[in-house]
């Protein structure tokens, strides 16, 4: 069954000019509410084709210029570092390996020189400060699980050796 949540009050005034709408997906859900019929009007961003265009345009051009900015392959290679915190072996090969291509392509991309944009720079270089931090925060609580399973097996190892002298 399929149901539409409204994500705005209704009283609002953004409601009343796009209408946006989360749907749900229970097909083991046992409400009796009917489903959507499919003669619902189409939402207003629909109707108005340009309007929709121009914003998918607008967020295309954005893409476009955050993947063509010298620091990208730094903000991926950030990014891939998150993604390898506590994942396993083949995975971390798979990343790594992807994350050497793209090592082998950043130094073409910064010897094509700046951005002539100093608010995506600040955006750029804030981004990737912030994925390195999320990455140390990330492997803090792994690192000290490993040191206390560590000292865990310190001390079977001791009381292992002890038993073994008598």
């Amino acid at each position: 069954m399929e149901q539409q949540l409204p994500l705005l009050a209704p009283d609002s005034k953004a409601a009343t000019s796009s209408p946006l709408c989360l749907t749900l997906d229970n097909p083991t859900s046992t409400s009796t509410s009917p489903a959507v019929p499919s003669s619902a009007p189409p939402p207003a961003a629909a109707l108005e084709p340009s309007r929709q265009s121009f914003h998918e345009r607008e967020t295309d051009a954005i893409k476009a210029k955050i993947m063509s900015h010298p620091l990208y392959p730094a903000l991926l290679r950030a990014f891939i570092d998150c993604q390898k915190v506590g994942a396993p072996p083949e995975v971390v090969g798979r990343l790594s390996a992807l994350a050497g291509e793209l090592d082998s392509r950043a130094e073409d991309r910064y010897l094509q020189g700046q951005s002539s944009d100093p608010e995506l720079d600040e955006f750029m270089e804030t981004y990737i400060d912030m994925l390195v931090s999320y990455r140390q925060e990330l492997t803090r609580p792994i690192q000290e699980a490993d040191q206390f399973f560590r000292n865990m097996e310190a001390q079977i190892d001791s009381f292992t050796l002890e038993m073994c002298s008598f």
